[in-house]
């Protein structure tokens, strides 16, 4: 798998230090998605529901900081904004250490949501310096591979600490993810200085919030927020409906997570080799609709056969649905940085993180009241809605070519 990514390393050495960073950070984010809940549980002494209101109120109160941190990236240089977010990060990963309360696990959270948030926005930035002229998405498709050969690295990690079950192997994932953040702002600090895209000295009517105005952006983030609810789906609804309402052995709930990594880490380049532009990317996330619809009704038709059938069934759609969340991700990050402002990438980065920050938030109860209560008709309603707001980011795409680009340079309609 990381010699899939290491063929097609971009040329340029500091790209390549950016993906070392990402590598490295995603890491950390594998282990505490797989097993940073159990540890609050299992370890710090909360209730699951103690834990999950904890985190969501963390999550809303920090993650607006994005918008605010963006822009600092834009007017005093990416790197080290990224940097000082990923400090911030350190930092609350090791407090999780002291946390033993449901108010302490929220002030723990919210100082995660920023540096999460800030680093996100942040390193938005960094790509739009460092994309080359006509190859910025082959450099965020390089970047989404690299992402999630990390988290499957990570994955592996939370499984042992998992079999292993005490307060001592607890205690090394958190510290492990703690380095992880130092270490990828450490390989960071290798890189120049990248230059402000924005001056803080520019004339007032330029100071002013240019994503926050932009309402065919804003409209673009409500559709492809309302479109990100599939990730959840698959990290929060899956692996309760497999324990819960099929025959499959509860270790498959953990199986099909690593095998969604590795599907995705490995498909990335080749499934969305196709997106020269926005176009090509809008029509992408389009289809990935469709596909998520086919996976979903797979899991949901996995509650009725033995355990041998429902295994099937799941790999399957797990195969399925890591095809459209290439295709979704991938035309999202590629429209997420077109029909923005070049010189505000990282205030821009930080609006979308904004609204995808907030249906992180809200995800759990939407996924498992449609998913997991709802049964099959809800399984099929949430796919009908994420691929509505899929060709609502396609017209979104097309009003603002038709907008923004002369008539002698709009694309062919057979493009």
């Amino acid at each position: 798998m990381p010699m899939n990514i290491l063929v097609r390393a971009p040329d340029d050495p500091r790209q390549r230090l950016m993906a070392l960073s990402t590598l490295v950070n995603t890491v950390g984010m594998g282990l505490f998605l797989s097993a940073g809940t159990i540890f609050l549980i299992r370890s710090a002494g909360l209730t699951p529901a103690e834990a999950g209101a904890g985190l969501t109120a963390g999550s809303l109160i920090g993650f607006g900081a994005g918008v605010v941190v963006g822009d600092q990236a834009d007017r005093r240089g990416a790197r080290e904004v990224v940097i000082a977010a990923m400090l911030v990060e350190a930092v609350a990963s090791v407090g999780l250490l002291l946390v033993h309360s449901v108010w302490a696990l929220v002030l723990v959270a919210a100082v995660a949501a920023v540096g999460r948030a800030g680093s996100g926005s942040a390193r938005g930035a960094m790509i739009g310096v460092l994309a080359e002229e006509g190859r910025g998405a082959a450099l965020r498709t390089y970047l989404r591979a690299v992402t999630n050969v990390g988290l499957a690295i990570g994955m592996l990690g939370a499984a042992a600490v998992l079999a292993i079950d005490s307060r001592a192997a607890y205690v090394g994932l958190i510290l492990t993810d703690a380095v992880t953040f130092l270490l990828a702002a450490a390989v960071l600090t290798r890189l120049p200085h990248l230059p402000p895209t924005r001056s803080a000295a520019a004339a007032p009517d330029e100071r002013r919030w240019l994503a926050l105005r932009d309402r065919r952006y804003l409209g673009f983030v409500a559709a492809s927020s309302v479109a990100s609810l599939q990730y959840w789906v698959l990290v929060q609804a899956l692996p309760v409906w497999i324990v819960l309402r099929t025959a499959a052995p509860r270790s498959t709930a953990a199986l099909v997570l690593f095998v969604a990594a590795v599907t995705v880490a490995l498909t990335q380049i080749p499934a969305t080799r196709s997106i020269d532009g926005p176009r090509t990317a809008a029509r992408l996330l389009a289809r990935s609709g469709p596909l998520f619809l086919v996976a979903w009704v797979l899991m949901a038709a996995a509650s009725a056969p033995p355990a041998w059938a429902a295994v099937a069934l799941l790999l399957v759609a797990v195969l399925v649905h890591s095809l459209a969340e290439v295709w979704q991700a991938a035309g999202t990050f590629e429209l997420s940085f077109a029909l923005a402002r070049p010189e505000a990438q990282g205030q821009y980065q930080g609006v979308i993180g904004l609204g995808h920050g907030f249906v992180e938030a809200i995800a759990p109860v939407i996924v498992i009241a449609l998913c997991v209560d709802g049964g099959a008709p809800g399984w099929i309603a949430l796919a009908l809605v994420v691929t509505v707001a899929g060709y609502l980011c396609t017209l979104i795409e097309r009003g603002a070519v038709r907008r923004f680009v002369p008539p002698s340079r709009a694309p062919s309609p057979n493009r």
